[in-house]
């Protein structure tokens, strides 16, 4: 039998915080996720048709379907996910914004291993709070973020009121050249601006999409932004639309939307009233810098 002292002790409390059976909310946390049916989101490196230059190679996500799942939980039910790495590099998945046990939180050597290619990793935890986040790898960020790794999370409260339909917006930038494939990431001399820039502006994965509203209805829009660099100075024109919540977090009191700035990671969520008249277009809009440009648009 060891004898017991306190490097023993010290020694024991590390190994079982690492693995989540300490006492304490992580560990009430991960017992409590364990129930739960895991979604499968396996890495995988896929074509999909981005500009208009051609189709694009070396598009990094979750599934072979394009653009990452949003992925949806409910406020206070256990939530599990198993990680299967199917690219070259290995990766990790980090729940942005969202409070969850340390060993579920997804940086490498910090709180979990690498998932390497061909391996796995189960993550189980509670979400305590509702509201908008987003998924992202904390492994080579500029290439796997920069390829297409982020997707949305919604996590709903049912306690939440009902709106007419509810629409969800991937805002990020990507890097690439005429011909619609990658190009260099990262500029040096940006280091001393705001960062590099994407030449092509999507929202989910598509340039300026249309979604339908009904008409006279209330949309719930969530926003997420999830790249690297791109800040945003947000706008609708053709409609009325209130601030709820930003960061996933109610606002204390409402507000219009008449011009709110957000940037890289922040979500937003907008109650939209779409207008009476069918067929009328609902625009979201970004204004800031000299190329004011149409993120998506809202039909009646």
């Amino acid at each position: 039998m060891p004898i017991l002292t306190r490097r023993n002790l010290l020694k024991a409390s590390a190994i079982a915080g690492a693995y989540g059976v300490g006492l304490g909310i992580a560990g009430k946390f991960a017992g409590k996720a364990a129930a739960a049916e895991p979604l499968t989101l396996k890495t995988a490196k896929i074509e999909a048709n981005l500009t208009d230059g051609g189709t694009t190679r070396s598009v990094l996500t979750y599934g072979n379907a394009g653009m990452p799942p949003v992925v949806r939980m409910k406020k206070g039910e256990p939530f599990a996910a198993r990680l299967i790495n199917g690219i070259d590099d290995p990766t990790t998945i980090h729940w942005h914004g969202i409070r969850l046990p340390n060993n579920m939180d997804g940086v490498p050597f910090l709180t979990q291993p690498y998932v390497y290619t061909g391996d796995h990793f189960d993550y189980a935890f509670t979400p305590p709070d509702a509201g908008t986040f987003w998924y992202h790898p904390h492994c080579n960020t500029l290439e796997q973020m920069g390829h297409g790794m982020t997707g949305v999370i919604v996590v709903e409260n049912p306690k939440d009121p009902a709106f007419d339909s509810e629409v969800v917006l991937n805002l990020r930038d990507w890097r690439l050249g005429g011909d619609g494939q990658f190009i260099a990431q990262f500029r040096p001399r940006d280091a001393a601006k705001s960062g590099t820039y994407g030449t092509v502006r999507t929202a989910n994965w598509q340039q300026e999409p249309q979604y339908d509203a009904p008409s006279g209805g209330l949309v719930r829009l969530r926003i997420a932004i999830t790249d690297v660099t791109r800040i945003y100075s947000f706008r609708m024109d053709g409609a009325e639309a209130t601030v709820i919540a930003i960061d996933g977090n109610p606002v204390p009191q409402r507000f219009p939307l008449d011009l709110l700035q957000l940037g890289p990671g922040q979500r937003l969520e907008l109650a939209v009233r779409i207008p009476d008249s069918e067929g009328a277009i609902v625009k979201l809009e970004d204004i800031k810098g000299t190329n004011p440009k149409v993120l998506a648009t809202l039909r009646a």
